[in-house]
């Protein structure tokens, strides 16, 4: 009888844990939306890149390039941009064609997340001014 009762504690115990995991997974930082969003293709070039995220990302951990028909597209500085999102300013202009954003941050626990977001520019637009 001990042995069936201690079959049945190990059982439970790994239910548990195996109802608990996608609460745990579910905890970890995930990318929300961005602008410009997933697969957009715009008229003239954005001034910025920004990506809104589940919870406020480190930005002593973050990384954001921009690669395109050219090859990577010099950007200014990442910064926090409130809303628990990070903000980008384009530094040069982008020709018409496709873009990668290439992303890489983590949250409060540390565990780092990364992707990317594919957008299409029809055509060439300067940066804003400063």
């Amino acid at each position: 009888m001990q042995k069936a009762s201690r079959n049945l504690a190990a059982i439970l115990t790994i239910l548990v844990a195996l109802c608990a995991y996608p609460a745990l997974l579910s905890a970890h930082l995930k990318l929300e939306r961005s602008n410009p969003a997933a697969n957009a293709t715009l008229e003239a070039a954005p001034p910025q890149l920004q990506l809104w995220f589940s919870e406020e990302p480190l930005l002593v951990m973050t990384s954001i390039t921009l690669t395109g028909p050219k090859g990577a597209v010099k950007l200014d500085k990442v910064r926090a941009g409130g809303e628990r999102s990070l903000i980008v300013p384009i530094a040069t202009p982008l020709d018409p064609g496709a873009y990668k954003i290439a992303w890489k941050t983590a949250g409060d626990d540390g565990h780092t997340l990364q992707g990317t977001v594919d957008f299409s520019v029809k055509a060439k637009t300067a940066p804003a001014s400063k």
